[in-house]
């Protein structure tokens, strides 16, 4: 029997290896969506509703941060204060357009799995019971359907909660500004309080003098 070479015995050891991981990786993903499919029901009652939930209640909150923002800035049209991209709602507007962007790429994912589709205007449908609340399909075609599109529906989950953190991180920069205008403002009172002060006193002793001559 001819021995092996070091590199022939090397090579059939490396490739048995990568077999090996190629077939516990095809095991894995074979597990995966075996299990997905048994548990579809479930996720997809979560999952949707969930994200659907979370997703029309972020968009509830910029509406009504961007319309006090709007008050607000009707209030400040007579300041001094130079506008900024802050003060203008640019970061809001930008955040409110890409949830909008998410809730167009959410009902495309669950259209296929509804069981009735909706009715009336979708204005009046973003924030009713019947707009959060949702029933779905869960049958096996729809449990295969689920299978591709899961990995869709988690992606617009994470990108939803990159855009809240970066709408948090926005808030807390309008809050830094705003408490540098009030500690602006404070300043500016102290100083005229400082000026009356000094007015008051310089009359007092102008007054005094007058009572002794």
């Amino acid at each position: 029997m001819v021995a092996l070479a070091p590199v022939s015995v090397a090579s059939i050891v490396i490739g048995f290896i990568s077999f090996s991981f190629t077939l516990a990786i095809w095991l894995h993903a074979f597990w995966e969506s075996f299990v997905t499919i048994g548990q579809a029901p479930e996720q997809l009652q979560d999952a949707l509703s969930t994200l659907r939930q979370a997703l029309y209640e972020e968009r509830e909150y910029l509406k009504r941060k961007r319309r006090r923002g709007n008050d607000k800035e009707e209030g400040r049209s007579s300041s001094k204060n130079r506008p900024t991209i802050y003060y203008e709602g640019g970061p809001t507007k930008v955040i409110n357009d890409a949830v909008k962007d998410l809730i167009r790429e959410f009902k495309a994912y669950e259209r296929p799995f509804l069981e009735t589709e909706h009715t009336g205007r979708e204005k009046e449908l973003e924030w009713s019971f019947d707009a959060t609340q949702q029933y779905y399909k869960s049958d096996f075609v729809h449990r295969v359907l689920w299978l591709r599109s899961k990995g869709g529906v988690e992606t617009i989950a994470e990108k939803l909660q990159k855009i809240q953190t970066r709408r948090i991180a926005v808030e807390v920069t309008e809050m830094h500004f705003q408490m540098s205008d009030m500690m602006g403002l404070v300043r500016d009172q102290e100083g005229r309080l400082r000026a009356i002060e000094e007015r008051l006193q310089m009359s007092r002793v102008g007054w005094d003098e007058l009572r002794r001559n």
